[in-house]
């Protein structure tokens, strides 16, 4: 494979050390929320409202999921690409009456701004950075649609939107079809008190944003900057599994790659999950089997519920689950993903 374009302002970097979470960060509490039952977390993102009545089919233009095809009122998840189909950003995108909302990691809001203000004509879409003005509250936890619906706040389908009336704030409801998080809910960032403390007072916990973090790693899903790199490719983060990508729209910005990977060969890293039974060295990411490198660690979780070390990381694609390898220094087991309950 070719080096990648990162002409279009591509900056995120995977790390020396793996994203990690340590022992004792994480309220016992605060896990237990968000795996059984209902929490609410602030993590920063991008919001880039694009609207105009080119919106629509400029986005279809560069983003590798099909935003049409899910309806007027859709949520779904994808990726920005370079021209030879390496990662830029992911994103999700939410549809409603009055634009399209893009929403991102905070790390690559520069980069799906280039590549909107690139590649979208003026007179056809309009893309507004409204990240100082909009605000992301993510819900996680397998009660959160119950608690939520007990505040009255519709619900929409499964990757869908709605617009809500919370605590007199405009707010859009996102549920997506499959996520780490059950939902997000975007309101005007001088909002999101008022709108949080109905959440809290239906019996939605407050959680810090590494919580999220430990609901991802056991999904199994990609961060830009850990696991998703400059020269990644969708297929080596699971977009396949993920259904961030779609192979009967039409061009979009790096297709031509995306789909020769998807119809002529395959891609030669997959993400994995690795299972830690003592405490891996995270100054060092390599992953070892029989001394030769056969990938690296990109995220290392303590999770309190099972305690046990938790991870994800890409892998050459000949090594299988079950295998036992050396990660971080340590001995791990490698488990697909989602990781399974010990």
């Amino acid at each position: 494979m070719s080096e990648p374009d990162t002409t279009n302002g591509t900056e995120h970097r995977p790390p020396p050390v793996p994203f990690t979470i340590e022992r004792g960060r994480l309220a016992p509490e605060h896990e237990t929320a968000a795996l059984e039952g209902a929490a609410v977390a602030d993590r920063p993102r991008g919001i880039i409202s694009v609207a105009g009545q080119g919106a629509a089919t400029c986005l279809q233009g560069v983003l590798t999921n099909d935003v049409q095809t899910h309806g007027e009122h859709g949520f779904v998840y994808g990726a920005l690409l370079t021209p030879k189909g390496m990662i830029q950003t992911d994103l999700w995108v939410a549809r409603t009456d009055a634009a399209h909302l893009a929403i991102t990691p905070l790390a690559g809001r520069d980069a799906a701004l280039q590549v909107f203000r690139r590649y979208f004509p003026p007179r056809l879409a309009r893309a507004t950075d409204r990240t100082d003005e909009m605000y992301v509250l993510e819900l996680l936890g397998p009660t959160t649609a119950d608690m939520v619906g007990q505040s009255r706040v519709p619900l929409p389908s499964r990757g869908a939107t709605a617009v809500a009336t919370i605590a007199g704030a405009d707010c859009i409801v996102c549920r997506p079809a499959a996520a780490p998080f059950e939902l997000l809910i975007m309101c005007e960032r001088t909002e999101a008190e008022a709108v949080r403390a109905v959440l809290e007072a239906a019996g939605v916990t407050p959680v810090p944003a590494e919580t999220a973090d430990l609901t991802r790693v056991l999904a199994g899903w990609p961060l830009l900057g850990a696991e998703i790199g400059t020269k990644t490719l969708p297929q080596e983060v699971r977009f396949d599994e993920l259904d961030a990508v779609s192979y009967t729209k039409g061009c979009y910005t790096g297709q031509e790659t995306v789909a020769r990977v998807h119809f002529r060969g395959h891609a030669n890293r997959w993400l994995a999950g690795l299972v830690w039974r003592k405490t891996p060295t995270v100054d060092d990411a390599a992953i070892l089997q029989e001394d030769k490198a056969v990938g690296r660690v990109t995220s290392a979780v303590w999770s309190n519920a099972w305690q046990l070390w938790i991870g994800l990381g890409l892998l050459r694609r000949e090594i299988s689950p079950g295998s036992t390898v050396t990660a971080c220094g340590r001995t791990a087991q490698i488990v697909r993903v989602p990781i399974p309950t010990p």
